[in-house]
């Protein structure tokens, strides 16, 4: 995991000088070399367009943009204040512009104009021209995180829609999830030869999963045991009349995964409906302590109620997620979309969606349950961390696509991981087997990869 930091990178940054005399300017030379290497490997660029702002952000901008020159690349330099950075280049064939019109004939344009010591709210003019920097027709690589966004707390429009941004030292907190990973479009981290520092003296409670740690998880849930009980029992309170598919989209889920024993717990219709597709699946509930996944396309919340209330593990989902069934949950990770925890904080979507991690937090205050806030840049938070899951796939925008994730989870409960484990790894899970399509989800098909994918890495 990599920690999350905000605008506290300063802090590091002056401990990093401090303990071991580096000079700031040497950080602001790596710095601007791996951005322009980054522009060169995803652009290979004649002409370069460099939005440069006043502080350290603009001053790794300049920076890079001495390299490119050095490249042989043209330099074509919108600056908001002068500086000695600023006057090499215009000494050595760089062209200063006056607007963001100037530069649209570059092959690339390089946002250097707020860093991660932003503060809102925006000038007029900056909002004119993060607005004109969003209509270039050419890519935008940014350096650390896309300008006008804010390294940590509310997050406000207008932002720079980068194709690509180069973070710096430590990502940050906001360009990790929600509109922040949106904007950043894709993204890859250069710790500037000082990764391990950063990392160790980090004060954070917030993590950035790596595939690396997704993998440790699925090896601890492989199944040792090869009989149908210790291979995991869940039962699957959901589905009804209107809506029997969400039930089958969880079973099947459990079924290809894996799952030893599957139940399913419904109206009459939702169960039928459920066996028949999947004969392997049991009518009724589980014995004992088995696993539990309740709520998708359910409609008796008193058995949502009765459910959520058993000690054994549980996802509760979709319908589930009201106060009826909530206040007497145990043991559970509740899922909710923006739309869904804005329900059950009493708040807008859209303020959820301007802090997802606070909205996260009041989630399990509320109802002391782990919590996963869907989205791009998935979060868990199981009351001391918060764990991001850095995928932003357009392609789960789909009805069904939770419920196969709410049989993820239950399926990585069952065998044996905790609830925010289980939650991270599903989520993961999910996430990358949906980026492998080329076109929109057939759900069938995205359940059939999430088990290819999973089973692939069990048979290693």
């Amino acid at each position: 995991m990599i920690p999350l930091i905000g605008s506290n990178m300063k802090d590091l940054e002056n401990a990093l000088f401090g303990a071991y005399q580096v000079e700031p300017a040497a950080l602001m030379e790596i710095a601007g070399r791996t951005v322009a290497e980054r522009v060169i490997r995803m652009v290979n660029p004649r002409r370069v367009g460099i939005v440069a702002g006043k502080g350290n952000n603009g001053g790794d901008a300049l920076t890079c943009a001495r390299f490119l020159l050095d490249a042989g690349n043209e330099i074509k330099v919108l600056a908001l204040e002068r500086s000695p950075r600023l006057s090499y280049l215009l000494d050595n064939g760089a062209t200063v512009c006056e607007s963001i019109q100037e530069l649209l004939d570059c092959d690339v344009l390089v946002d250097g104009l707020f860093g991660y010591g932003f503060r809102p709210p925006l000038r007029v003019e900056y909002t004119t021209l993060i607005d004109e920097m969003n209509a270039v027709s050419c890519p935008v690589v940014s350096v650390d995180m896309p300008s006008g966004l804010t390294a940590q707390g509310l997050v406000n429009v207008p932002i720079v829609q980068a194709d690509l941004t180069v973070f710096l030292g430590l990502p940050k907190l906001n360009a990790v999830t929600g509109l922040g990973l949106v904007r950043s479009g894709q993204f890859v981290l250069e710790s500037l030869g000082y990764g391990k520092f950063f990392e160790s003296k980090a004060s954070t409670t917030a993590y950035l999963i790596e595939e690396a740690d997704v993998g440790s998880l699925m090896r601890s849930a492989r199944m040792k045991a090869y009989h149908k009980r210790e291979a995991g029992q869940v039962t699957v309170v959901a589905g009804s009349k209107h809506f029997p598919g969400a039930a089958l989209l969880v079973a099947k889920t459990l079924v290809l995964m894996g799952a030893g024993l599957v139940y399913v717990k419904g109206d009459e219709y939702a169960e039928e409906f459920v066996v028949k597709a999947l004969p392997q699946v049991v009518k009724g509930e589980g014995p004992g302590v088995s696993v539990g996944i309740i709520g998708p396309g359910l409609g008796d919340m008193s058995l949502a109620a009765q459910m959520a209330a058993t000690p054994a593990p549980k996802v509760i989902d979709a319908a589930a997620l009201c106060a009826e069934v909530l206040e007497h949950a145990k043991n559970a990770v509740i899922t909710p979309h923006e739309g869904e925890a804005a329900r059950l904080l009493n708040m807008s979507a859209e303020e959820v969606r301007t802090n997802r991690y606070e909205a996260a937090r009041r989630l399990y205050e509320q109802y002391g349950q782990v919590v996963l806030l869907k989205g791009p840049g998935t979060i868990v938070y199981d009351g001391e961390n918060f764990m991001v899951i850095p995928i932003n796939e357009a392609r789960l925008a789909t009805g069904g696509t939770g419920d196969v994730l709410s049989g993820l989870i239950g399926f990585f409960l069952c065998r044996g991981l905790s609830l925010a484990n289980a939650a991270v790894a599903a989520a993961y899970l999910h996430g990358k087997s949906a980026s492998e399509f080329s076109a929109g989800l057939d759900l069938n098909r995205f359940i059939e990869k999430i088990a290819e994918n999973w089973w692939a890495r069990y048979d290693d």
